[in-house]
């Protein structure tokens, strides 16, 4: 398979300084949902699936900018492998100017239009209502998500994942303060509920842009140009050439998870606030592959840029092998103690008791569920992002999807039986990148 050693220790010493700080930096998004779905579970089952469902909604029209700051650091990392320091920043500057002009009119459109794509969402009308005011104080946010994205991409391209880390120390004690004034109206603020949660975390996003650009400023070289200057027609369709396959990718990703949450709507209310929870504790180990795929992005792209396919290869051997490990031990912890994790959420008795079997299969699946994220990632490293586009689609929308939905809708399928779709799904998504891996066609020369 590989002709020299893959776990050596400076090869596991890489890979824990680019994963450890991008875990904590993606963990962004995710522990300001989360921090939602814990504070809004104190309110009622209705209040906790509606954000679950808006925030999902919100990861749809957000998805287009995560396949941007992909290719922003599978370019930058190709530049810093080639030693090109003159042309390392132009991905990030064409970003953010792609983000600009796209995302003002974007996000127009989407508030204009929120409330009727609420309608097809959820059944219960208390449900669309709090959800749709969730969504849209989000919505708001949506250019500056954008180019959060970017410095994401940017930082992680040019093994500097720690300054992006940075931003938390303020983006998520400011939310946590926030969601729980206006979600309860502590110090004298009004009781916003739902829509204070989205209030808070918006603000949140915000801050933590201004404080990227901070970093940026404190962090450039001199020869990078922070102004418009640096915008340049090749470099654009460069970057949208490789971000729109990856962008679809995420685009159907989402649209799937927003289906799934669709499907168990039409359970029930309860099934709805289940799944919300139980998304949201495995996104804390979705978080943790997708750090080690990002770090796989950019060892994958190092090392083509230096003209080493073997290191590549065995880079993401080393990345499988630690990925399958840590996230396995992080699923068996929540298979094994199901109650204890639901029990932070401060869910009702029949809410608890829908999501504890659910979560137990999800726990178990962690170790081949990160193993094709890590592989998805050595793809996009490698800039073949249409194939992983290509495996993502067919395996959600052929198999996963419609499965969940005429189990459902035709043989009268429970919670439990829509995570049980959803493991067989994701192992035959690590089957699909696995074999493609083992073949020839995953990496190209030149991006």
């Amino acid at each position: 398979m590989t002709t020299s050693p893959v776990l050596t220790k400076p090869r596991l010493r890489e890979i824990g300084s680019l994963a450890l700080p991008i875990i904590a930096g993606l963990g962004s998004q995710n522990i300001m949902n989360l921090a939602d779905a814990m504070m809004v579970g104190h309110l009622d089952a209705a209040s906790l699936g509606a954000v679950g469902i808006a925030a999902i909604a919100l990861w749809v029209v957000t998805s287009p900018f995560q396949g941007l700051s992909h290719a922003v650091q599978a370019i930058t990392a190709r530049r810093l492998g080639e030693g090109k320091q003159h042309q390392i920043h132009f991905s990030l500057v064409n970003g953010m100017g792609l983000v600009v002009a796209l995302g003002i009119p974007y996000c127009l459109i989407l508030l204009k239009s929120s409330p009727f794509l609420f309608q097809f969402l959820d059944n219960d009308p208390r449900v669309r209502e709090i959800g749709t005011g969730y969504f849209s104080i989000r919505l708001c946010t949506i250019v500056f998500i954008g180019l959060n994205y970017c410095f994401r991409g940017y930082f992680n391209g040019r093994k500097q994942p720690m300054v992006f880390m940075k931003t938390l120390l303020v983006m998520h004690p400011l939310n946590i303060i926030l969601n729980y004034v206006l979600i309860f109206g502590a110090f004298g603020f009004p009781e916003m509920g739902a829509e204070g949660a989205a209030l808070g975390t918006a603000i949140a996003t915000v801050v933590g842009t201004v404080c990227l650009f901070w970093l940026m400023y404190r962090q450039r070289n001199e020869s990078v140009l922070l102004n418009w200057t640096a915008l340049s027609k090749n470099a654009i369709l460069g970057l949208m050439n490789l971000a729109w396959p990856n962008a679809l990718q995420y685009l159907t990703l989402s649209c799937g998870f927003l289906a799934f949450y669709v499907i168990a709507g039409l359970v029930s209310t309860q099934a709805l606030a289940a799944t919300n929870v139980l998304v949201n504790l495995s996104r804390v180990c979705f978080i943790m592959a997708v750090g080690l795929g990002m770090a796989t992005i950019t060892l994958v792209g190092n090392a083509l840029g230096e003209g080493r396919l073997q290191e590549a290869r065995n880079a993401v051997y080393a990345v499988l092998i630690v990925g399958c490990l840590v996230l396995g031990v992080a699923g068996l912890c929540l298979a094994l103690f199901p109650h204890f994790w639901l029990s932070c959420f401060g869910l009702d008795a029949d809410v608890r008791a829908l999501a504890v079997a659910p979560l137990v299969v999800l726990g178990l699946t962690q170790g081949y569920d990160a193993a094709s994220i890590i592989l998805s990632h050595a793809h996009l490293g490698g800039g073949t992002a249409r194939r992983v586009m290509i495996i993502s689609v067919l395996n959600q929308w052929v198999v996963f999807i419609p499965a969940c939905f005429l189990w459902v809708q035709y043989f009268d399928a429970g919670l439990l039986q829509l995570w049980v779709c959803m493991a067989i799904y994701r192992f035959l998504l690590f089957l699909s990148f696995f074999l493609s891996f083992r073949g020839k066609y995953w990496c190209r020369s030149a991006i």
